[in-house]
């Protein structure tokens, strides 16, 4: 008997079910003039149609869009160009995100400018960061009239969606609770900012239609700009974007990489040249092109992945990943001239932008096989595709990074923390006896270990301001590892020593000498055999913080020196420089410092 209610209740349970995907459906389904609202992710609709992002190919777009970067959705002109696109949330853990609105040029216009307003200043080239500090996943809930309703039935997740004509773009917090559209946001719409590449055989507007009759030759270089004046290095370049009516013609892999980049290096001397593509202007993790003029034509200029700066880890990419087109160099007159084309967007590689700005890391050789530079620095230059009007000048628009002033700031402080102060405070401690006046020595010492201190703080809260700038990831290198464990080391060392046990008072027969003993550190003239023996002893306490202060104070010195070098010589790098001054370096604190080596051991032994 009790099957009738179980089927009753199944029953029951269907239709219930059904009703709720019917007004699911019905809360859905949208007519051509409806005014609609949809809030989610912005994704550009190149990387939905990829299935994965060109940022990281590892992620599926509609499973992980909120991992998308800014740089990835506004800087790479594939991306924007394509459109932009709203993501729906799952309904349910599992589901994938859904497409529920596609734009017109005048609201991808309008979702660009909210979402760089929006972008923490550095995660892109128009990120402000004037009302927000997004690096990826930017929501937003977008208003507009409905255009056209989509292909319910089609598996592509582009075509179901409906397009609209958007009117408004709202915070994702604000929601799509109160919303509205009227004829006239939808005819006052701002026309478009973006400089729109339209791709083939879509319909092009007749008032920013280009012209078709070529007038400039996009298969030659279009731009040139001076990497180095001494020793002489230029790079010649061209863009060509599939769309853009350029008269270069691609290939179907070109077109699939969204365009390519043809490049020649030239470098008045004899020797290897590197070009080679990088987040944050190091060359660590970046990855060059390398022209050996002494290998054979297959292996003369390949791709190379760049761990670090030690040269066995640098290593050629796989064959399959050697995508290099129409590859040369030669060396005629004293001349090396490199040549190559490269795809603008490959796999697990870094993209890069045909119209805006490209960070490059560039070494010169003295020699034809790969070895220690002669030349190197770090260039930020300005790409534009080639069109038939050609392109603007292209400059180096700044070497060293957009926060080169930072980095020289910082320089000059932990120059002067570690390269004065430091070991001014040492030879203070060390050449006590030779400095007059009773506790003189001590006074210099605490002063300099306080400036040193103080110089420490602000210089390495330039270089976290510089890195949270750029969105360069924070003590990823040697160099930044070490400066972190300097500034946390210096502060419980000047901390500690302000907290010292300090000596054991003198006992009141003490005070009949010439010699007093207080309790202080503000010591002490050579004492004689008799002072010595009526000294009081140190307590233990005293004598391990002794031995720990000052061994902490030589490996900080160690690392300060350390540090001082590999920045000289970054900094160097990042500007172009070709002397890093580190002979300077050393030249000055091997002198003071060995000067007071054999005083030390002067007055220890003789």
């Amino acid at each position: 008997m009790s099957s009738a209610p179980n089927c009753v209740t199944s029953v029951l349970a269907a239709t219930v079910a059904c009703l709720a995907f019917a007004g699911s459906a019905l809360a859905q389904s949208v007519s051509e003039g409806d005014c609609i609202c949809r809030e989610g992710i912005i994704m550009d609709q190149f990387c939905i149609e990829r299935g994965t992002l060109l940022d990281n190919s590892r992620v599926r777009t509609l499973e992980g869009p909120d991992q998308h970067s800014m740089h990835c959705l506004l800087d790479v002109s594939l991306c924007v160009n394509s459109g932009f696109a709203v993501l729906a949330d799952p309904e349910q853990d599992g589901d994938e995100y859904t497409v529920a609105a596609k734009f017109d040029d005048a609201g991808n216009a309008l979702v660009f400018d909210f979402a760089a307003e929006r972008g923490r200043r550095g995660s892109c080239n128009d990120c402000t960061g004037e009302l927000g500090e997004i690096t990826q996943g930017i929501r937003a809930a977008v208003v507009g009239v409905v255009e056209s309703v989509g292909d319910p039935s089609s598996s592509d997740p582009l075509a179901r969606a409906p397009s609209i004509g958007v009117t408004n773009v709202m915070e994702s917090s604000d929601g799509c609770v109160s919303f509205s559209c009227s004829v006239d946001a939808v005819n006052l719409a701002p026309e478009p900012t973006l400089d729109t590449v339209t791709t083939p055989g879509a319909p092009t507007a007749s008032p920013t239609a280009r012209p078709t009759s070529s007038t400039v030759d996009c298969n030659e270089f279009q731009s040139s700009v001076v990497l180095s004046d001494s020793p002489r290095v230029t790079l010649d370049f061209v863009v060509n974007v599939p769309g853009s009516e350029s008269n270069y013609e691609f290939s179907s892999a070109e077109e699939a990489a969204g365009g390519v980049l043809t490049a020649q290096i030239t470098y008045e001397g004899e020797g290897y040249v590197s070009l080679a593509s990088s987040l944050d202007g190091l060359m660590p993790k970046s990855e060059a092109v390398i022209c050996l003029p002494d290998e054979d034509e297959t292996n003369a200029v390949m791709k190379y992945f760049m761990a670090d700066r030690n040269q066995a880890l640098i290593t050629p990419y796989d064959a399959t990943q050697q995508t290099l087109l129409n590859t040369e160099v030669t060396q005629e007159g004293g001349v090396t001239t490199c040549r190559y084309t490269k795809l603008l967007n490959e796999d697990e590689e870094i993209a890069i932008n045909a119209n805006g700005s490209n960070t490059f890391v560039w070494a010169i050789g003295g020699v034809n096989t790969l070895s220690y530079h002669r030349g190197r620095g770090s260039v930020s230059i300005p790409f534009e595709q080639c069109t038939p009007q050609g392109v603007s000048e292209a400059m180096v628009v700044n070497q060293g990074g957009a926060y080169a002033s930072y980095w020289k700031a910082h320089g000059i402080l932990m120059g002067l923390a570690w390269g004065f102060f430091a070991p001014v405070a040492i030879v203070a401690a060390v050449c006590r006896r030779l400095i007059p006046g009773e506790g003189v020595w001590f006074q210099v010492h605490r002063a300099m270990n306080t400036l040193c201190c103080l110089f420490t703080i602000a210089g390495f809260s330039l270089a976290v301001v510089a890195y949270n700038g750029t969105g360069i990831p924070h003590f990823s290198g040697t160099h930044q590892a070490v400066g972190l464990s300097i500034f946390v080391v210096v502060i419980i060392q000047v901390v500690g020593g302000a907290l010292r046990p300090h000596l054991p008072k003198a006992s009141s027969k003490d005070l009949s000498g010439t010699t007093q003993h207080n309790g202080s550190d503000e010591e002490e003239a050579k004492p004689s055999d008799e002072e010595e023996t009526s000294k009081p002893q140190k307590t233990t306490v005293r004598l391990a913080w002794e031995v720990g202060h000052r061994l902490a104070g030589l490996s900080l010195l160690g690392l300060g020196l350390y540090n001082g070098y590999s920045g000289l010589k970054l900094y160097a790098m990042r500007t172009g420089n070709t002397s890093d001054y580190t002979n300077v370096w050393w030249g000055w604190l091997g002198t003071i410092l060995g000067l007071a080596l054999v005083y030390s051991m002067y007055d220890r032994f003789l």
